[in-house]
């Protein structure tokens, strides 16, 4: 599905009283936490269309895969619509990935938000040349206020400076400098898709990793990311960033640590590894992240900084 040789194309910028899509392309919505998420996005000053599907629901999803599909293709293909953020994730996201239309996604590039499950359509979406935004879900973040505004507001908006962390933010696991196209998302998801068209797509001129994940075992942490690495996800790798990884410690009684397992994994990778980013599944107020853009990580010491480079959109 790959659209070789793709150029980067960044949507255009939200304005005050833009219209925002919302849809559920996974789990199953809880429709009091949406109108939370919903409040949230209003108070930002735009203007919300809930797709109807969306408090739908069959199995553990919020529809069938092809209505998900078409609710979200309807909202990339409307003029109206300027952004798209999902309610959630959870699971059935990569059920949409061969129902999709490459063409018709690049045809109607709009700001995309979600993080989670959604990270098989930040794939599909990068495939594409398109950049999205790693960002908080109506029913999660957005309903709780347990969001970073200044990040989301530079993702969506432009305003202010592309987010950098502050100095004691990181943890440095290996020390070093490295710059290159930011990609990645939860750790399991990117995992799943190794091996299938939607994996993920390396830079060979440089590609800057963030992974996080919830509540995965060490052992399974360990499995994940030499999944990634033996398939070739790693090629042109230049940093990895994690996020919090909350839950995901060994118990304190194991006599390891996450730090110990991760670094392990990643014997003989050359490049700087830090810890603690606050994306998705988050500890503190999660931070939007523009995903097929430069960014830099500098890791110094105990401590780390990592800097956005370029802007979501335009």
């Amino acid at each position: 599905m790959r659209v070789e040789g793709a150029s980067v194309v960044r949507p255009r910028a939200l304005r005050s009283g833009d219209l925002v899509g919302v849809c559920a392309p996974a789990g199953v919505v809880d429709p009091e936490r949406l109108a939370r998420g919903v409040a949230a996005l209003e108070g930002l000053g735009l203007r919300v269309r809930v797709t109807e599907g969306t408090v739908g629901r069959q199995f553990f999803t919020s529809g069938p895969a092809r209505a998900r599909r078409d609710e979200l293709v309807g909202l990339f293909t409307d003029p109206e619509v300027a952004a798209i953020v999902c309610a959630r994730g959870g699971a059935g996201a990569g059920a949409l990935l061969p129902l999709l239309d490459p063409a018709v996604l690049r045809g109607h590039p709009k700001l995309f938000v979600g993080c989670s499950d959604i990270t098989f359509l930040h794939l599909f979406l990068d495939q594409l040349g398109l950049v999205s935004v790693h960002g908080p879900m109506v029913m999660g973040d957005l309903a709780d206020g347990s969001y970073d505004e200044p990040s989301l507001r530079q993702a969506l908006f432009g305003e202010g400076s592309p987010w950098r962390s502050d100095p004691e933010d990181l943890v440095t696991l290996r020390p070093g400098d490295g710059e290159g196209v930011l990609l990645g998302g939860c750790l399991s998801i990117l995992a799943a898709a190794a091996g299938t068209p939607w994996a993920l797509r390396p830079r060979p001129a440089g590609t800057l990793l963030f992974l996080e994940d919830v509540h995965e075992r060490p052992f399974r942490i360990d499995r994940m990311l030499g999944q990634l690495r033996h398939s070739g996800a790693f090629a042109g790798l230049r940093g990895i960033v994690f996020g919090d990884m909350k839950g995901c410690a060994p118990k304190l009684d194991e006599g390891y640590t996450l730090e110990a397992v991760i670094l392990e994994a990643l014997d003989g990778l050359d490049v700087p590894v830090a810890l603690g980013l606050s994306s998705g599944h988050a500890a503190n107020p999660a931070v939007s992240l523009p995903l097929g853009v430069r960014a830099r990580l500098r890791a110094d010491g105990a401590s780390a900084t990592f800097e956005i480079l370029e802007p979501a959109a335009l």
